[in-house]
């Protein structure tokens, strides 16, 4: 299972047919479906609801991050081992196959599997894993590091491709580097450790889709680059007799604009930061954990939830509100989930920041750390170079987004090579397919 964030069915119609690897195409007369997306349409979500059948207010991930401040019973599975004090409240991109409340497709079925960077993989959710685990040294550095199961394989890894390429994985040198080291590892782990399924994830379309936009020319270039970084495994499995499929999680919007929600509740008196320019959470009666073009807003009691409702509805770049028992229309229904969970409209989506003057900004609001933000940043992406430093203050940069569902199926993920599946799968019946 080759998974390609962000591609579509209207980025696959414009590559050139006559150009397509072979495989591509016999995946395509084998079965093309579009996935209508599960909400939010973000990474972890998505996968988690691939992976069990479940829907997030039945799985527990509602967002690339788990808000401990509300939910304190989260903590005992977050990992503390780096900024413990920031993490202990939100946490983006956890690995503890713990988290979830369901139980992989592949466990329920007694079959033998691998996951090659999915989230959410740490920890008994599969036979074979190899995922990132950088370590974060007291002076702020990162050193690249993975986490596997077998212990063994990752150092394996290492010794026949080199160190895994943390920082074209994400950040301002993101890029096809780190793909190009996945797609080779997934190779080798196919040979060195047979499973019945191998989940692999590929994630280099998902950088320039956001950093320049779906309708960019560049992004269909940027496809067939990656296709044809795949081919050698795709010949390799079917030379094996094995099974190949791809998928995508999400598919991505233009957009042109943003919102800070947390600055609009600080405004309006509903959130403080503490004296030395930090979150408090203990003390602020409504917070947002953002995560692309969705919110969770939480709330200190029906009071402060009537106004932040009524805050966001005179808000232009907000969609739709779902609130309390309404949060079952989509599959968000759980403590786990803001009191309130916030769409941004299409081509617009949401800062994490609290603060209008960015001589107010934390220090770590100008570097990639993906740890002590309590929102995702897409802004990373972006580097002064000068400076030395993320152009944290210039989120018009960002050009695509997601995380919302889209009025156009056209924009929504895809399914290839999955026979008898039909037109359109829901997400939840993805795992059929596993």
């Amino acid at each position: 299972m080759i998974d390609l964030p962000g591609v579509t069915g209207r980025l696959l119609d414009q590559l050139d047919r006559e150009a397509l690897p072979s495989w591509v195409a016999e995946l395509i007369e084998a079965g093309r479906s579009r996935i209508r997306p599960v909400l939010p349409a973000v990474t972890m979500p998505a996968q988690a609801t691939f992976s069990t059948g479940k829907l997030p207010q039945e799985h527990g991930v509602v967002a690339n991050g788990f808000a401990g401040f509300r939910v304190p019973s989260l903590r005992e599975n977050l990992d503390m081992t780096s900024y413990p004090d920031y993490r202990g409240n939100v946490s983006f991109w956890e690995q503890s196959n713990k988290l979830l409340q369901a139980e992989r497709v592949w466990k329920t079925q007694g079959r033998r599997a691998a996951m090659l960077f999915v989230q959410s993989s740490m920890g008994g959710a599969a036979d074979v894993v190899v995922t990132p685990k950088p370590e974060h040294t007291p002076d702020g550095k990162t050193i690249s590091m993975c986490w596997s199961d077998p212990p063994e394989l990752y150092t394996k890894l290492r010794d026949q491709l080199g160190e895994f390429p943390l920082h074209h994985f994400w950040g301002p040198l993101a890029g096809i580097k780190s793909s190009e080291w996945i797609v080779a590892a997934a190779r080798l782990v196919w040979e060195w450790h047979p499973t019945d399924l191998q989940w692999v994830y590929v994630p280099h379309m998902d950088y320039d889709l956001q950093k320049l936009g779906p309708d960019d020319p560049k992004c269909v270039d940027e496809l067939a680059k990656v296709l044809g970084l795949i081919t050698p495994l795709a010949e390799k499995i079917k030379a094996d007799g094995g099974r190949l499929l791809v998928l995508s999680e999400y598919g991505m919007t233009p957009v042109s604009r943003s919102l800070p929600i947390n600055v609009r509740l600080r405004e309006a008196g509903l959130l403080q930061p503490t004296a030395d320019g930090e979150m408090d959470y203990e003390n602020s009666a409504a917070f947002a954990m953002v995560d692309h073009q969705v919110a969770h807003l939480y709330c200190r009691d029906a009071a402060t939830a009537d106004a932040v409702e009524k805050l966001l509805q005179e808000a232009d770049a907000v969609d739709t509100l779902h609130r309390g028992e309404a949060r079952a229309e989509i599959g968000l229904n759980t403590e786990r989930a803001g009191d309130i969970v916030a769409f941004a409209k299409p081509d617009a989506w949401f800062e994490y920041r609290w603060w209008s003057d960015f001589a107010e900004a934390p220090d770590f609001a100008w570097t990639v750390d993906i740890h002590r933000k309590p929102g995702y940043d897409p802004t990373e992406m972006f580097v002064d170079r000068e400076k030395k430093r993320i152009r944290a203050d210039e989120p018009h940069l960002v050009k695509g987004s997601h995380g919302a569902r889209s009025a156009d199926p056209a924009n929504w993920p895809i399914l290839l090579g999955a026979e008898g599946a039909g037109e359109q799968v829901e997400a939840t019946d993805v795992a059929k397919f596993f």
